[in-house]
């Protein structure tokens, strides 16, 4: 009784040579260049947000345009609105007041310098007390 083994090869070849043959050909490198990107979730947020900021600017320009025409004022070209920048500072008052980086860079002196004679005080304390001797 001749038993056939699940692993032989059937006479039809489900996946076409030129497939089999692409595969074998292609390099990691490759697949990962020709992979679809997918953006990140930070990407889809901002671009849903700003999606979102861009139809809410568009249905106001609607509103405006839409209804009873009123005679308009000579207004100065309004720039469209546009978003901070990503990681742009924070352009509210500043914490210290007007002298806090001037104090800011006295006190880094202070400190390095402080720190500088402790270390030579530690490393070589008997030139400094000639009454230890």
């Amino acid at each position: 009784m001749s038993v056939q083994s699940p692993r032989e090869p059937d006479d039809e070849a489900s996946i076409p040579d030129e497939v089999w043959r692409r595969f074998a050909q292609d390099s990691e490198r490759e697949i990962r260049a020709s992979a679809p990107k997918e953006p990140s979730a930070r990407a889809r947020m901002v671009a849903e947000r700003l999606r979102k900021l861009d139809e809410e600017a568009a249905r106001q320009q609607a509103e405006g345009t839409v209804g009873r025409k009123r005679r308009k004022r000579k207004e100065a070209a309004a720039e469209p609105w546009r978003p901070d920048d990503w990681r742009a500072a924070p352009t509210g008052p500043r914490r210290g007041g007007a002298g806090s980086g001037r104090w800011r860079q006295v006190r880094s002196v202070v400190i390095v310098v402080g720190f500088m004679v402790l270390a030579i005080l530690l490393l070589s304390p008997y030139r400094f007390w000639a009454w230890q001797r």
